[in-house]
């Protein structure tokens, strides 16, 4: 029996692997899911190759599925094709929430944006990105 569901028009799941999902517990019929997301046109075969557009946040409160909202990847000019140097897909995917210490984070790709939840919504607080660098070297 289905007690609770949430679905999000014109998105698919963003990981396809593994358990892409986190929850936190927030007691003993409540907590936060964060759930990688892509576009409703794009596979989500498509992690394999390329960044999860967004992470999905939801409040579960006894079963019930309510939106919190999403925090958005933001590719960069800066950001190029490393060959995956530094990962890309090898730790299961390459877009995750984390919950740690009361803090929730979204890492896309070489990109970790900083949310803060309230009742209602998550938005994002900071971002920072750690691609690699592109090394000119000159005569």
């Amino acid at each position: 029996m289905t007690v609770g569901r949430y679905t999000r028009k014109d998105a698919a799941q963003g990981e396809t692997r593994s358990h892409g999902f986190f929850y936190k517990s927030e007691g003993e019929f409540d907590g936060l899911l964060g759930l990688p997301i892509v576009g409703g046109d794009e596979s989500g075969a498509r992690q394999l190759r390329t960044p999860s557009a967004a992470l999905l946040f939801l409040r579960n409160h006894a079963l019930l599925l309510s939106e919190l909202g999403t925090l958005t990847a933001q590719p960069s000019a800066s950001d190029r094709n490393d060959g995956c140097r530094a990962s890309c897909v090898d730790w299961y995917g390459n877009s995750r929430p984390l919950f740690v210490r009361g803090r929730v984070f979204a890492l896309m790709g070489y990109e970790i944006v900083e949310g803060k939840v309230d009742a209602r919504r998550i938005v994002e607080t900071r971002r920072v990105n750690f691609a690699p660098a592109v090394l000119q070297v000159t005569r």
